[in-house]
Parts: structure tokens; C-alpha cells; sequence
């Protein structure tokens, strides 16, 4: 059985509740079907914030097994929302300097360092510890940094152009998580109404009508509508009367 979550706002007044931003997760979950793990993007902060986030939620930043495993944290991540975004991931040399581990315990299998700029360099002579490790988002601007493959940063990402986010990975799916995303915004166009809202990736969304009166009863306008990442609209023609909107998170 579906509930409702309400996101809700009115095109008489122009008005959205703003959502409690109670978690650190910016969008997921995400089902790795090869592993059946649950991945979680979290908000940007430092490498070992993400990794205790992380932690709190009952999983690390993500462990990368191999070849396929870290193509698939690219691909889902990467550039999720359309914003290149840099990923920090479960390993760090932080307790011996140069000896890589991964936060969940699991051996190191795998490593995808980018060569082309000697990583991992613990700096490069720049005088400065870099023991966190993150995946080089695209479109970095230097020639010598790859998308997708490895480089090791200092725990706050200084020397990063962009803004770090970690993967959380966790074997269980985390409960009682409140909505996320921005509160839907509106815009009428002459002759019908257009509703429109920013959406997530794989979140489904239901929009609701009721007459302008005092009265609780909501009404579907159209099926329920899964989201890409990007703005999703829907348009109705009120013919004269005057109606409420909303926009509802259709949670499993």
C-alpha cells in the first residue's frame, strides 16, 4: 500500500512550505543490482563528516570492489541533477600513511588511481596531507585529471574545484528518511494551468486538485509520475473555476 507524503502549495496564494531538512542525504536510494547494496548521495561536507554520516545511517562511504562497481558509482553520481560532482569514497590512508584501507574492513581489490598525474601523490610536494580519496568528476578542466578514476585529497578537498559529496553504501535500506528536494514551485500560463516542480531521480510524484472552498476532498490530476532529475510539469484547464494544487511524494 502507497502513502502520500504532501509537498503542497496553492496557485491562489503562491505559497510553498519549505521542508524540514532534518537528514544529510541529497538524493537515493540507489539499488546496485550486482550487489544488492542501497547508495545514498550525501551532502557536501569533508571526507570523514561523510564517512560519520555515513556511519550514523549504518553503512561507510562506498567500497569499490571493482571495475564495474565504480562505473556504476560514475554513472548513477557523477553527474547526478546535471552538476558534475566530485564523489568521496570509503578509503583513506589516514592510519598509516601510503597503506590504503577501506572503511568498511573489506580488502583492497580494486584501485583505479589516476596515473596520468601520479596519483596518489599525498600531495604532490605541496606540503600537505592527503589521505581521502574521491572519484574525479567530468568535465574537471585540467587535461590530466580523468573522469572516473581516483585521486587522493586532503580531508577538507582543498585543491578541488568543485564542492565534494560522499556515496554512502549500506547492506539495509535506511528507514523513516523525510522527503527530500526543493519545494515545488508553480507557473500559469494564459488559458490552462502548468504545475511545475523540481524532481529525483526514480521518486514518484502525484498532483492533486481541489475546488477553491473549504472542503478536504483532493482529486488525482493524471497518474502518478516518476522522476528524472530534472523539472517534470503537467498542465490542466480549470475552465473558469478556481482550484488548489498540490504536489505529493508517493512513498512505498
Amino acid at each position: 500500500m502507497k502513502t502520500l507524503v504532501a509537498l503542497a502549495f496553492t496557485l491562489m496564494v503562491w505559497s510553498a512550505t519549505a521542508q524540514s531538512n532534518v537528514n544529510h542525504i541529497l538524493a537515493g536510494p540507489f539499488t546496485n543490482l550486482a550487489n544488492g547494496h542501497f547508495y545514498y548521495l550525501l551532502k557536501s561536507t569533508t571526507w570523514s563528516n561523510s564517512e560519520a554520516r555515513a556511519v550514523l545511517y549504518g553503512g561507510h562511504l562506498a567500497t569499490v570492489r571493482d571495475a564495474d562497481e565504480n562505473q556504476w558509482i560514475v554513472d548513477t553520481f557523477s553527474n547526478y541533477g546535471g552538476v558534475p560532482r566530485p564523489l568521496y569514497i570509503g578509503l583513506s590512508d589516514a592510519v598509516t600513511e601510503g597503506t590504503f584501507t577501506w572503511t568498511s574492513g573489506e580488502p583492497v581489490t580494486y584501485t583505479n588511481w589516476n596515473t596520468a598525474s601520479g596519483e596518489p601523490n599525498n600531495s604532490g610536494g605541496s606540503g600537505y596531507e592527503e589521505d581521502s580519496v574521491y572519484i574525479i568528476q567530468p568535465h574537471s578542466g585540467n587535461p590530466t585529471v580523468l573522469a572516473s578514476f581516483w585521486n587522493d585529497v586532503p580531508n577538507d578537498g582543498a585543491g578541488v574545484s568543485r564542492p565534494l559529496y560522499g556515496v554512502l553504501e549500506t547492506a539495509t535500506l535506511i528507514e523513516n528518511l523525510p522527503p527530500t528536494g526543493t519545494p515545488p514551485v508553480a507557473h500559469v500560463r494564459l488559458g490552462c494551468v502548468e504545475i511545475c516542480w523540481p524532481s529525483q531521480h526514480n521518486i514518484q510524484y502525484q498532483v492533486q486538485w481541489k475546488p477553491a472552498l473549504p472542503t478536504t476532498n483532493w482529486f488525482n490530476l493524471g497518474p502518478v509520475i516518476t522522476g528524472h532529475g530534472f523539472e517534470l510539469c503537467l498542465t490542466d484547464t480549470p475552465r473558469g473555476t478556481n482550484r488548489v494544487y498540490r504536489v505529493q511524494l508517493v512513498v512505498p
